[in-house]
């Protein structure tokens, strides 16, 4: 897969700047969004849903089980029996993707650190503490807050590593189960990411953050891992 790296990292860099100042200027456009999935006296309704908590559960183990078949394929890239069309390398990404960014980045520094209520827990929803924008380290929440959204940030992992394992998924799959492939590749993420701001989970801003930061190490490693010069003929 050919990336424009240079242009992918300007890219990036023009997303966190709109997205900051958008925030900066305008930090009420996350109570704006959450309201719209609240009502007085049942707060975020949708979190009581059944199909909605069985497709976050889905979009979770289904990124648990990618990080674990990485490992298995850097185990047996190391045995010398790689996987075919998911070597060393492409596993290596997927691994670092994940160990990076929502494990290391997102959970153990940002969402442990940032101190950031979640929408649920704010007095504009019922709850005690104080709204803070996502730009602000704050003081209120100790661990596991909002700011950011850690299943968001799976989410778009497991979206970039449906990507890198779509020539894998070609190559075995019949045409209309690859088509059910790419489908899924687009739906389980996105709902993965947008289910957490309907359920009170997350404001808007900590999922965009969350997926900015993934895609910014996507690039990174996609550059260090799998970037194939072009030939000088």
């Amino acid at each position: 897969m050919r990336v424009d790296h240079r242009k992918a990292a300007y890219g990036l860099a023009t997303a966190f700047a709109l997205t900051l100042t958008v925030f900066f200027f305008w930090p009420e456009l996350d109570l704006h969004t959450s309201e719209l999935f609240y009502r007085e006296g049942e707060k975020f309704w949708l979190s009581d849903v059944e199909v909605v908590q069985i497709l976050r559960e889905t979009v979770w183990n289904l990124s648990i089980a990618v990080f674990l078949l990485a490992i298995v394929a850097l185990a047996l890239a190391a045995l010398k029996r790689p996987i075919a069309g998911f070597g060393a390398r492409p596993a290596a990404f997927v691994f670092l993707l994940y160990l990076l960014g929502p494990i290391l980045l997102v959970n153990a520094v940002l969402k442990n650190h940032w101190g950031r209520a979640r929408p649920g827990s704010i007095v504009e929803f019922g709850g005690t503490r104080v709204f803070t924008p996502p730009w602000l380290p704050a003081d209120q929440c100790a661990t596991n807050c909002s700011f950011v959204s850690g299943e968001g940030s799976a989410a778009v992992a497991l979206a970039i590593t449906f990507l890198i394992l779509a020539p894998l998924a070609r190559r075995f799959l019949p045409r209309i189960l690859f088509a059910v492939y790419a489908g899924l590749a687009v739906v389980f993420p996105l709902a993965g990411i947008v289910l957490r701001v309907m359920t009170g989970r997350h404001f808007l801003s900590d999922t965009i953050f969350a997926a900015l930061f993934v895609l910014s190490i996507a690039l990174v490693l996609h550059r260090l891992l799998l970037h194939r010069p072009r030939s000088d003929t």
